[in-house]
């Protein structure tokens, strides 16, 4: 055998063994792509589990899509403080359950907004299966549970990390009085899944929780708060470059994404985007 002959040999081999693992670890992770849902699991709470909170609240359930069952605290301004002009319908990270998310509520209580506080499915007392379609026909179904009770123009759509994922498609497809979006981002983060699909294009998808934010916030009828760190990779602020007009972009300096959520400058904005609504 020549040279020549041995170098494509060695050539085809080499190939040969690119397409296989290729083709190997493609095949892992379609194989694997339902059991993604396990990123989006978190802390189980018994039936019979008793919240308790110094504010007054009310604790519903409320039947969804699919065969879902969502656990949510509904917080009340305090009558001394007169009717409340509204509510926010928050949507929290992906860890904790509303024992510990339930705390969040007196941040917009003080403003005079009621507050609904929601566990995703397998989060506390939530049931039923998790998916991307799932998490937002959910989402939908709460929030049109809310209009029953206030006029959509009262009502605020808030999500922190892959709660922000949430209130974005939300505030795609309804019309609140406003969105504000607090450092969104998903457990899987956009580089990985992205990336992937961008490896194996045309074939199908091996993710199955790649949010569309950015579509979703282009899309909004209503205006878009979104709060970044100053990170100019992260997924909050690569949302500044689709914003229009009428929507607002606030970085915080210094700020890392388990802190943006009690950062002072933070609050402060929370505090002006409802003082005055």
């Amino acid at each position: 055998m020549s040279a020549k002959q041995r170098w494509f040999k060695g050539l085809w081999i080499g190939l040969s063994i690119v397409i296989l693992c290729y083709v190997g670890a493609y095949l892992f992770l379609y194989a694997g792509k339902d059991q993604q849902a396990n990123r989006y699991r978190s802390t189980p709470l018994p039936d019979d589990y008793t919240f308790s909170f110094t504010q007054d609240f009310d604790e519903v359930s409320i039947p969804t899509p699919q065969a879902g069952l969502l656990n949510g605290l509904l917080f009340s301004v305090p009558k001394s403080k007169g009717k409340s002009k509204g509510v926010v319908c928050f949507w929290k990270g992906n860890g904790g359950t509303l024992a510990n998310w339930g705390a969040i509520a007196p941040t917009f209580l003080q403003y005079g907004y009621d507050v609904l506080v929601v566990d995703y499915r397998q989060h506390g007392k939530s049931k039923g299966a998790i998916s991307l379609a799932n998490f937002y026909s959910d989402a939908q179904t709460v929030y049109d549970s809310l209009k029953h009770r206030y006029q959509e123009a009262r009502i605020v759509v808030c999500g922190y990390s892959l709660g922000g994922r949430i209130a974005a498609h939300l505030a795609a497809n309804n019309h609140p009085k406003f969105t504000l979006l607090i450092d969104p981002a998903s457990a899987g983060g956009d580089f990985s899944d992205r990336f992937t699909d961008r490896l194996y294009f045309p074939l199908p998808s091996v993710n199955g929780f790649v949010f569309p934010t950015d579509e979703d916030v282009q899309k909004a009828p209503a205006s878009v708060v979104v709060i970044s760190t100053d990170n100019t990779n992260s997924t909050a602020y690569q949302l500044k470059k689709v914003l229009s007009h009428k929507d607002q972009f606030v970085a915080v300096p210094g700020a890392t994404h388990e802190t943006m959520l009690t950062h002072p400058q933070t609050l402060q904005l929370i505090k002006q985007l409802l003082s005055g609504s």
